[in-house]
């Protein structure tokens, strides 16, 4: 687990326990490592829900596989970054952004590629490589692109975990005339490619990033990565609620030198998602079973205005339509719009 998610979930619960808890009883966070991979995730489970003997999980991680099974046939309720199939797969797991594809590979959704076509794209680069679930997002967007009338210029998602020599990529890049770029790469790759593309001459017309939405991304490299387009699951500080300000007073009382940027809020809403579980199975002795059958039948929860509705019942095994986009301009952050920007599946789409 991040150590910014875990702080995120360590403050959506103080604010809770100063509340007096869910009927009384406090919340506490056990953590748990799953390393990098399924088998150290099943074996983080297990110790949890065996040794641990804790009522539910709180899962950030791109292993979910591993431990998916095990936390279904215990009837154990999870919450958190729904980003693998196994989301929408064991009924028992809830991503606070509802759900995602049961299919390994995902689903395609026509969001991105209709973003870039709107801002001037034609030819685009896919770059990903690292978690499964990164590559398996590029993947999906590259899928969509012919839909909508673009073409892909170039794709490779075999960039090593960590790596940030882009040198092949960029000249490959160059040499098929891409306009625009998409990664699942991490935030610091992120940098190094964009850099690397500006250097070598390529005139991106759009570039969108679905990592690095953070105030520090913005200080450090705002210049090198003027105008570029970064997405996020929930609704951005710069339209402002009044939860922002209840998660970053939280966030600095429990975790004083955590930054209150996208995991952190990533945590915060995974354990809002149990909170509300919990208060769903009845407040004075919730159950496992109760939790999971009720918050399935939630149709409205938006972690107080953070996501749209969301329908636990009725979006489970579906892939999410729509994300906020922004674009740094002069260091700061910019919603393109007040309201999340929304794709359909390739399966659905019409030109």
């Amino acid at each position: 687990m991040f150590k910014a998610v875990g702080a995120g979930i360590s403050a959506r619960f103080a604010e809770e326990n100063t509340k007096g808890g869910v009927g009384g009883r406090r919340l506490r966070m056990v953590p748990a490592d799953d390393g990098d991979g399924e088998l150290a995730n099943l074996t983080a489970a297990r110790q949890l829900v065996v040794s641990e003997q804790v009522f539910g999980v709180i899962e950030a991680s791109t292993n979910s596989e591993g431990s998916g099974k095990l936390l279904s046939d215990e009837h154990v309720p999870v919450t958190g970054w729904g980003i693998t199939p196994a989301w929408g797969t064991f009924r028992n797991m809830f991503g606070y952004r509802f759900s995602t594809s049961p299919k390994p590979e995902g689903e395609p959704v026509t969001r991105v590629a209709e973003f870039i076509k709107a801002h001037g794209g034609r030819r685009v680069a896919i770059v990903a490589g690292g978690a499964q679930a990164s590559v398996n997002v590029a993947r999906q967007v590259a899928q969509t692109l012919p839909a909508v009338g673009l073409e892909l210029g170039y794709e490779t998602v075999e960039v090593p975990l960590g790596s940030n020599e882009f040198t092949d990529q960029v000249k490959a890049m160059k040499q098929a005339g891409v306009d625009s770029l998409y990664t699942g790469l991490s935030t610091l790759q992120n940098v190094a490619l964009y850099k690397a593309a500006k250097q070598a001459g390529i005139k991106l017309k759009v570039a969108i990033f679905p990592t690095g939405y953070d105030g520090r991304v913005a200080a450090a490299f705002g210049a090198q990565l003027e105008g570029v387009y970064f997405s996020i699951d929930w609704r951005p500080f710069e339209l402002h609620v009044p939860v922002h300000d209840r998660f970053k007073r939280m966030l600095a009382q429990v975790a004083p030198d955590e930054y209150p940027g996208q995991l952190a809020m990533v945590g915060w809403l995974s354990a809002d998602t149990f909170i509300r579980g919990l208060h769903e199975a009845e407040d004075r002795c919730p159950t496992r079973e109760a939790f999971i059958a009720n918050l399935r039948r939630v149709k409205d929860f938006t972690a107080d205005g953070l996501l749209p509705p969301t329908d636990y019942g009725a979006l489970f095994g579906k892939m999410p339509l729509c994300s906020w986009i922004l674009q740094l301009h002069d260091s700061k952050f910019v919603p393109v719009a007040d309201e999340p920007i929304c794709g359909v599946l390739l399966k659905d789409f019409k030109r």
